[in-house]
């Protein structure tokens, strides 16, 4: 089974990891998000690619979610003393990264091309692709400016109320070689538990994707971002939550699984809902087909199993024909 999945992150990391435990790695290509992706400190970071890149050869940090395990932070701390703009916190080994890629992007090459060097270098087997080699990133508007997404997710802390979303460059770019060949090729396509705005937004807003989704004859699946039935005690998971709810409140929507699914109206053939919100999406009508499962991994980036089935058995068993 050939299966196409999109989004990055620490949500769709998880899933991602969780799928490659029960299919061929070599029949999943994972299309990322760069609309996180900026340049600071001289380098060109790409969190939502290296997020999947870490975690999907086990060298993510299991606390944090994100970055290296075993990090240290010594860098960050001296360019601070010097009055560098310290927010946005690299590790030490985890520069390793950004300056191979910065290097390799000033040299000429693509950033399809980098990745791929980097994922086989760190023994990623799964395909992990750029949604775009062009430059393309997530700016909010807010009271006080306009500013790049993580400057409002990680130094404002996602407390801004944001006006609006715009995803510069994504009008002028072009689909990454191998993003359409691998939608048109899937025997399955599986949209992750990413944010809906930030996340998978920009991989939407890329011409000719979405395009390839809807005229792919195959099973089209999403996973919500969001889990409102179950209290969230990780400060790390509620500045995420913040940042949901603050960008799908600049497009008018609130922050719940049934305003996750209609922005993705025309393209699901199936949504899985989270089995703490099943009352809230019960009135959820037209639209895709409702699943319900735990969509919320453990600390082993396990899911729990409802009706005897977990959520990556529902995802490769969905047939739209068994409505």
């Amino acid at each position: 089974m050939r299966i196409v999945g999109l989004g990055g992150g620490i949500g769709a990391a998880r899933l991602w990891r969780a799928l490659l435990d029960r299919v061929d790695p070599a029949e999943v290509t994972i299309i990322g998000n760069t609309g996180d992706d900026l340049w600071i400190h001289g380098l060109r970071v790409c969190p939502d690619l290296d997020t999947v890149l870490y975690a999907l050869t086990g060298r993510q940090d299991p606390e944090r979610g994100w970055g290296l395990r075993d990090e240290t932070w010594r860098c960050m701390a001296a360019l601070g003393e010097l009055g560098g703009a310290a927010w946005f916190n690299l590790g030490d080994t985890d520069l390793a990264t950004h300056l191979y890629r910065t290097g390799a992007l000033r040299a000429g090459r693509r950033l399809s091309e980098v990745t791929a060097d980097l994922a086989a270098r760190l023994g990623l087997r799964a395909r992990l692709l750029p949604m775009t080699d062009d430059e393309v990133e997530t700016h909010v508007r807010t009271d006080t400016g306009t500013v790049h997404y993580q400057e409002f997710y990680i130094a404002r802390g996602a407390t801004d109320p944001v006006r609006a979303v715009e995803f510069r460059g994504a009008e002028h770019a072009t689909p990454a070689p191998g993003v359409l060949e691998a939608i048109a090729a899937a025997d399955r396509i599986i949209i992750g538990p990413s944010n809906p705005v930030a996340s998978i937004g920009p991989i939407l807003a890329v011409p000719g994707i979405r395009d390839a989704i809807k005229a792919a004859a195959v099973p089209v699946i999403g996973v919500t971002p969001i889990v409102s039935g179950v209290a969230i005690i990780c400060a790390g998971e509620q500045r995420r939550a913040d940042s949901r709810t603050a960008l799908l409140a600049a497009l008018g929507r609130p922050g719940t699984a049934a305003a996750a699914a209609e922005l993705l109206a025309g393209l699901l053939d199936a949504f899985v809902v989270d089995l703490a919100d099943r009352d809230e999406v019960s009135g959820y009508s037209p639209g895709p087909d409702l699943l319900l499962a735990h969509t919320l991994a453990d600390e082993n980036g396990q899911f729990r199993r409802f009706r005897e089935v977990d959520l990556v058995d529902l995802l490769l068993s969905y047939r739209p024909d068994q409505r």
